[in-house]
C-alpha cells in the first residue's frame, strides 16, 4: 500500500510540474497544494505560490502566505514572499512595509542572511538582496563577496560584479582562478565585447593604482582570451622584471601566439628570454622557438626580402653551431631544410643536412620518418622523381598501420598524380580514404574527386599489370595542366603555377576545372599577400561557379578575406547570409553564421 502511495506521489510531481511548464497554472496550483499538504515541503509551498501568483489569484495567495506566517514568526522569508504578492498585484507600498521589515532586525545566522538574500533574488529584487547582505556584513561581521558577486550577475550588473570578483583577488589572491573561470564565462557570451571592454579598463585602472601580481597576471589572461598578444606581452614582460623570473611566463606565452599563428608576437616572447643569455634555464628553448616562428612567419606571410631570409639563414647557422644536429635539434634540422630549400634555392645542402641527421644513432621510428618525408619533398623539388618515390615508399614500407605510413602513401599518390598516372593514384586515394588519420582520409577524399570528376579515362583490362604505369598520356590534357600547376605551387614555384593556371582560364574555358584553377590562383595570391587579386579570383568562382563544388568554399574564404584583410566587413556578411541561404548544408554554414554574428555585434 505505502508503494502505491508513494507511486501515485510520484506521478502528480511529474503531472504538476508538466501543468506549470506548460502554463497551466490553476491545475498546477491544486496538484502543488496537495503535495505540501502531504509532505510538508517548502519547495511544493513556494510553486504553489507561485501558480497562484501567475493565474491573478493573489488573494488567495496572501492568505495562504499569512497562515504560514502565523504559525511561523521567526521566519522572514515569508514576508519577502508577501510582498512579492502585493507588488504584483500592484500595492508597492504594501510591499516595502514586508521588504523593510527584515532590516529591523537583521538575523545573526549566515545562513540565515544568505537565505533571505536568495529569496530576494528569486523575485529580482537584487537591491534588496545586496542591501540585506551589506548590513548583515557590517553588522555581524561575516563576509559576502561570493554572495555579493552572484547576486550582481543574476542582476546583469556586469561591472559591479566584476568590480567584486577583483576586490576578492585583492583580498585572497590564490582565489584568482576561481574568479576567472567566473569572468570566462561570461567573456564566452560576450557578442559585443562590452563584458572585455569593461574587465581590461577595470584592470587596467587596478594595476596603475596597485600593481599587484595576481593583477597583472588576470590581465595577461584576458588578452590573451582575445589572441591580443601584443599587450598581453607587456604586461608579462613587466611581470618578469618586477618578479626577477627566468621567462617562463614568456616561454609559455610564445608558445600561445605560436600556436595562434601570431609569429611577430611569439618570436618577440622567445627573444625577450633569449636575450637574457645562456645562463637562464630557458634560453635553448627560446632559440629553438624564435627560429621556429621566424620560419613559419615566413613560410605563412608570402616571400620576403632575400634579407631577411639570410638572416634567418645566419640564425639557423649561429643555433646548430652552439648545439649541433642532434634529436633534440631535429625540428630545427627539418625547417632549415625547407628554408633552404625552397627560399634560398639551396636543395642539395639540404639534402646534406637531412642525410647527416638520418645517420644519427638512437633515431625513433617516428623522428626517421619525418626526416626522410621532407627528404623525399626536396627530391620531388628537384626534379627527381624515382628518388622520391623510392623515399616515400621506404617510409611506407617502416611505418605500416600508422599515421607517417599514410602520408608516405599519400605523397606517393601526389606524385603520380602530380606526372599524369591517374589511375594508379586514384586506387591508392581509395585506400587512404579509411585512414585513421582524418586530415589524410580528407585529403585524399578531395584529390580523388578531383581525379575522379575530371579525368577521361578507359576502366582498365583486370589482366593489365602495366595500367599502373602505363596511361595514354594524348587524354586528359586540362587535368595535366592543372596537376603540373599544384606541383610547382608545391615547389614554391609561383610564377610556373601561375602560368600553368592561366594556361587553363584561357585555353580550356569551359573545362570543370577552370573553377579549380581560379582557386588555386586565389591561394597563390593570398601567400604573396596580394589579396585584392586573391578576391577578384574567388569572386569569380563564387558568381560564375554557383553550382560547383567549390562555391562555398570560394565564398566563406572571401568572405575572410573581405573580413580580416580588405576591412570590408559588409561584403563579408552578405557572403555569410549567402552561405546561409544557399549552401544551408555546407561544412562552412555554422562557422558561418558565427561570423556573421561576430560582425553584427561589431
Amino acid at each position: 500500500m505505502a508503494w502505491s502511495s508513494n507511486a501515485q506521489n510520484q506521478d502528480d510531481v511529474r503531472l504538476a510540474y508538466a501543468y506549470y511548464n506548460s502554463g497551466e497554472y490553476e491545475k498546477a496550483a491544486y496538484l502543488f497544494e496537495n503535495l505540501y499538504a502531504q509532505t510538508n515541503s517548502r519547495g511544493y509551498f513556494n510553486y504553489y505560490i507561485t501558480c497562484l501568483i501567475k493565474d491573478s489569484q493573489f488573494e488567495k495567495a496572501e492568505k495562504a502566505v499569512k497562515k504560514q506566517m502565523s504559525s511561523n514568526k521567526t521566519d522572514k522569508t515569508y514576508n519577502i514572499i508577501l510582498g512579492n504578492i502585493y507588488n504584483k498585484s500592484n500595492r508597492s507600498e504594501k510591499a516595502t512595509e514586508q521588504f523593510e521589515t527584515i532590516f529591523k532586525d537583521i538575523p545573526v545566522q549566515r545562513n540565515t542572511v544568505i537565505n533571505l538574500a536568495n529569496q530576494f533574488s528569486s523575485i529580482e529584487e537584487y537591491g534588496y538582496a545586496e542591501k540585506i547582505l551589506l548590513q548583515s556584513g557590517e553588522q555581524n561581521g561575516e563576509n559576502y563577496d561570493f554572495e555579493l558577486m552572484s547576486i550582481y550577475s543574476q542582476a546583469h550588473n556586469s561591472q559591479k560584479m566584476i568590480d567584486k570578483g577583483l576586490d576578492i583577488v585583492h583580498t585572497n589572491p590564490q582565489q584568482a582562478q576561481m574568479i576567472q573561470n567566473n569572468f570566462q564565462y561570461y567573456l564566452n557570451t560576450d557578442v559585443n565585447d562590452e563584458f572585455y571592454e569593461k574587465l581590461r579598463l577595470t584592470l587596467l585602472q587596478r594595476v596603475q593604482k596597485n600593481p599587484t601580481t595576481a593583477f597583472s597576471e588576470m590581465l595577461v589572461w584576458l588578452f590573451v582570451q582575445k589572441k591580443n598578444f601584443k599587450s598581453a606581452l607587456i604586461q608579462a614582460k613587466a611581470l618578469d622584471k618586477r618578479l626577477g623570473e627566468s621567462g617562463q611566463r614568456l616561454i609559455s606565452l610564445g608558445d600561445l601566439a605560436l600556436e595562434s599563428r601570431d609569429y611577430a608576437a611569439a618570436i618577440d616572447a622567445y627573444k625577450y628570454v633569449a636575450d637574457k643569455g645562456s645562463s637562464v634555464l630557458y634560453y635553448q628553448k627560446a632559440r629553438f622557438g624564435q627560429l621556429r616562428a621566424s620560419f613559419l612567419q615566413i613560410e605563412n606571410g608570402g616571400l620576403p626580402d632575400n634579407s631577411v631570409l639570410q638572416s634567418l639563414k645566419s640564425q639557423y647557422a649561429s643555433m646548430f653551431k652552439e648545439y649541433g644536429v642532434t634529436n633534440a635539434t631535429l625540428p630545427e634540422v627539418v625547417n632549415y631544410s625547407k628554408l633552404l630549400t625552397y627560399y634560398l634555392n639551396s636543395p642539395t645542402e639540404a639534402i646534406q643536412m637531412l642525410e647527416n641527421a638520418l645517420s644519427l644513432s638512437g633515431l625513433t621510428p617516428a623522428q626517421k620518418a619525418v626526416l626522410m618525408l621532407q627528404l623525399g619533398d626536396i627530391q620531388l623539388y628537384t626534379g627527381d622523381v624515382w628518388a622520391a618515390t623510392m623515399t616515400y615508399a621506404k617510409v611506407e614500407n617502416d611505418n605500416k598501420q600508422n599515421a607517417n605510413g599514410d602520408e608516405a602513401k599519400f605523397r606517393k599518390a601526389h606524385i603520380a598524380y602530380y606526372t599524369g598516372n591517374f589511375k594508379w593514384a586514384a586506387s591508392q586515394l581509395d585506400v587512404l580514404k579509411q585512414a585513421t588519420s582524418k586530415l589524410i582520409a580528407n585529403d585524399a577524399m578531395e584529390l580523388s574527386m578531383l581525379i575522379n570528376d575530371n579525368c577521361d579515362r578507359d576502366e582498365p583490362d583486370e589482366n593489365d599489370t602495366t595500367s599502373a604505369i602505363s596511361e595514354d598520356m594524348s587524354k586528359n590534357a586540362e587535368l595535366r595542366v592543372f596537376a603540373r600547376a599544384e606541383l610547382y605551387f608545391s615547389q614554391n614555384k609561383n610564377d610556373l603555377a601561375m602560368a600553368s593556371l592561366d594556361t587553363i582560364i584561357n585555353n580550356y574555358s569551359k573545362h570543370s576545372l577552370v573553377d579549380e584553377a581560379y582557386y588555386k590562383k586565389a591561394e597563390i595570391f593570398e601567400k604573396n599577400m596580394d589579396y585584392v587579386s586573391a578576391a577578384n579570383c574567388l569572386d569569380s568562382v563564387v558568381s560564375n561557379y554557383a553550382y560547383d563544388v567549390l562555391a562555398d568554399k570560394a565564398a566563406f574564404k572571401l568572405a575572410g578575406l573581405c573580413y580580416e584583410k580588405l576591412d570590408d566587413p559588409e561584403r563579408a556578411k552578405k557572403l555569410y547570409l549567402k552561405i546561409l541561404a544557399d549552401y544551408p548544408g555546407s561544412v562552412f554554414a555554422v562557422e558561418s553564421r558565427k561570423k556573421y554574428r561576430e560582425i553584427e555585434a561589431n
